[in-house]
Parts: C-alpha cells; sequence; structure tokens
C-alpha cells in the first residue's frame, strides 16, 4: 500500500505491507504502520496521510504508456486480497467449485499421486479440487505472486485437505526455480495478467517432467474486464501462437463458452509450426 509522508524537506511516497506477522492489516493497522516507518525510515515528526493513495489497476499504467513493474503488479494483487469497505474489490476466488468449465477441465488431466503446480492460485478456488485429485499421495505446489492471497489460500485449502502435500510459495511463477519437476501445471486465467506470457509459459515448461507433462491455460474472451486486471486480451489463435513459440511443441486449444482453453503435451511431441 502506498502513502504520502510530509517532510520539511517536501513530500515523499512509500510502500507499507499489506501483511504482517502472519496476518492480513486492517486499514487502521495499516494506517498505524504507516506512521511507524514514517517516524523511523523518512524523517521525525513527518506528517502520514492516513487510508493510502488510490491503487491504479495494471490496466491503467498500461494505458499510461508503459508496463507495470512487478512490484505494482504484486501491490495491486494485495490490495485486490485484502478487500476493505468501499474499495470495490471481489477478492476471493474461493467461491469456485467443481461445476466450473476451469475445474472440470483441470481435472480431466489430473490423477491420483501426480506432481502438480497451479500458477497464480489467488486464495485456492481452483486450488483446493487440484490437491484433492491428486490424492495423499500426490504432490501440489502452489505459487501466487501476493504474499495475502497465499496467506488466504493456506488455511483454506488445508482446511478443506487435511493432510496433504502441499507447498505454498509467494513468488513470480515466471522467476520460480525448484529441483522438483511436475507432471501437470496448470495456469488457469493468469496468462492475460502477466507482462510476458512467453516468458511465464517457457518457465513453467522447463519445470514439467523430461518426457511427459502437460501444461494446461485458460484464458476469458469477450468479458469485462471491472476491476483493469488484463494486460491482454487474446483470441485463440494469439493463445496457441505464445505456447507455441514459448514451448516448441503442438498447442491443442478449444473455445467453451468465454473461456480458451489450451494444452501443451510433451507427450505428443509434435513441433510447432506457426
Amino acid at each position: 500500500m502506498k502513502y504520502l509522508a510530509h517532510t520539511r524537506d517536501g513530500t515523499i511516497e512509500f510502500n507499507v505491507p499489506t501483511y504482517r506477522d502472519g496476518k492480513i492489516l486492517s486499514e487502521h493497522e495499516g494506517n498505524l504502520l504507516a506512521v511507524e516507518i514514517a517516524q523511523a525510515t523518512i524523517a521525525d515528526g513527518a506528517v502520514v496521510e492516513l487510508g493510502g493513495l488510490p491503487m491504479r489497476s495494471p490496466a491503467e499504467i498500461k494505458a499510461g504508456g508503459r508496463m507495470p513493474t512487478t512490484d505494482e503488479i504484486r501491490e495491486f494483487y494485495d490490495m485486490i486480497a485484502t478487500p476493505r469497505k468501499g474499495d470495490g474489490w471481489f477478492g476471493s476466488t474461493q467461491h469456485i467449485d467443481k461445476s466450473f468449465g476451469r475445474t472440470q477441465y483441470a481435472l480431466k488431466h489430473i490423477e491420483p499421486g501426480m506432481s502438480i503446480m497451479e500458477a497464480g492460485c489467488a486464495d485456492g478456488g481452483l486450488s483446493q479440487h487440484l490437491v484433492e485429485a491428486v490424492g495423499p499421495d500426490g504432490f501440489t505446489t502452489l505459487i501466487d505472486i501476493s504474499s495475502v492471497f497465499v496467506a488466504r489460500a493456506e488455511p483454506f485449502v488445508l482446511g478443506r485437505n487435511p493432510g496433504a502435500k502441499i507447498e505454498f510459495v509467494v513468488g513470480d511463477a515466471a522467476e520460480y526455480k525448484t529441483r522438483r519437476r511436475y507432471d501437470v501445471i496448470v495456469a488457469m486465467e493468469i496468462l492475460e495478467h502477466v507482462v510476458d506470457p512467453r516468458k511465464l509459459i517457457s518457465s513453467l515448461f522447463g519445470l514439467l517432467r523430461k518426457d511427459s507433462g502437460k501444461i494446461i491455460v485458460s484464458v476469458p474472451t469477450g468479458v469485462e474486464d471491472a476491476l483493469g486486471e488484463h494486460l491482454y486480451e487474446f483470441s485463440e489463435e494469439d493463445v496457441s501462437v505464445i505456447l507455441g513459440d514459448a514451448t516448441g511443441l503442438h498447442v491443442s486449444t478449444e473455445v467453451i463458452g468465454s473461456t480458451i482453453f489450451a494444452i501443451v503435451d510433451k507427450k505428443r511431441a509434435v513441433p510447432y509450426v506457426r
């Protein structure tokens, strides 16, 4: 969250985390922390404007002539994940159930005992079903750029799948490194949110098992972006080109309702041709 501190030398903009000591901060707690940070790191007697600054969405930043930075994207999703009265944010995916199209599509490719990853897990709406599908012998990595989303996902998903083997990661999925290799990587409703979709898919592709594994992707089409989250509007051809360029393999796509689904399967090993 961004705040302004007024000092004798001028006005300084500074950041305040929305998550601290294992809990999401309320607006009041955020204000107190802002004052604490300003007094300790900016200047004694600095006057802080309480309540924080209006948050610009990634789409608004792009419309202004540049792409958002990783920090700006992280701050935006921390904000979305911390709904405040009057913000208008709808910050939860926990309503997603097995009747959702993306859930059904992903579950067709997941079997008990698999090692899987979900990139952009938010607060666990889809994750709960993926973890259930791999069962107690499987393993799931859930990663999201927002520490607030991950903090909400952990108790939610574990509460519905006690004893499951789950790794919760706060970070940029495009930069994530691990020695673990996955049978399936799910990236549902995330491609349109990232600055470099090809880099993301290329990085995820490198985390699949050497001679097998699938990346499953979905993106919305013709859907209103009410919060300004989307940096791109993709067609089915766009998705095919991005995944093909990033992996070098054939891409299977289909449109179901207002969603484009795509799969890259290493077992097919058919070279991609534009």
